[in-house]
């Protein structure tokens, strides 16, 4: 997968999730939390970037561990920042409601699929004719 790809396809998932993001937010009970939808936005397409490249990386690795451990690093390490974009929101900000939740995990869930999908294409890569790309 080339880069231009990549960012092809990043760019259709981001205006899908930038749509998905307006429309909640469009629900009275989201209206206080509505730039959590686009922070998470935000956090995910930068993620999405380095998981790619990171990923690319680690496809043409002559150690054949390290797309497995480049994969579970990224799962991990979302998870992780999850967590604490979840815990200091509630933190610093001390919602009413829980509702701030459903945005970010909206963004969680449409960027772990997008991600899944892009891992999955990278672990076919053939490292000798995909390289040039």
């Amino acid at each position: 997968m080339t880069a231009k790809a990549f960012y092809l396809q990043l760019a259709i998932v981001s205006l899908i999730a930038a749509a998905t993001a307006f429309g909640i937010n469009t629900f009275p009970q989201f209206a206080d939390v509505q730039p959590i939808a686009w922070i998470s936005l935000g956090i995910f397409v930068l993620l999405s970037v380095v998981m790619y490249y990171a990923g690319r990386k680690a496809a043409f690795s002559d150690n054949k561990h390290d797309f497995t451990n480049v994969s579970l690093g990224v799962t991990i390490g979302k998870i992780f920042i999850a967590i604490l974009f979840i815990l200091g929101y509630n933190q610093l900000m001390q919602p009413d409601s829980r509702f701030f939740i459903i945005p970010f995990f909206l963004m969680y869930l449409i960027y772990t699929i997008f991600e899944t999908y892009i891992m999955m294409k990278l672990g076919r890569l053939n490292t000798q004719t995909d390289q040039k790309e």
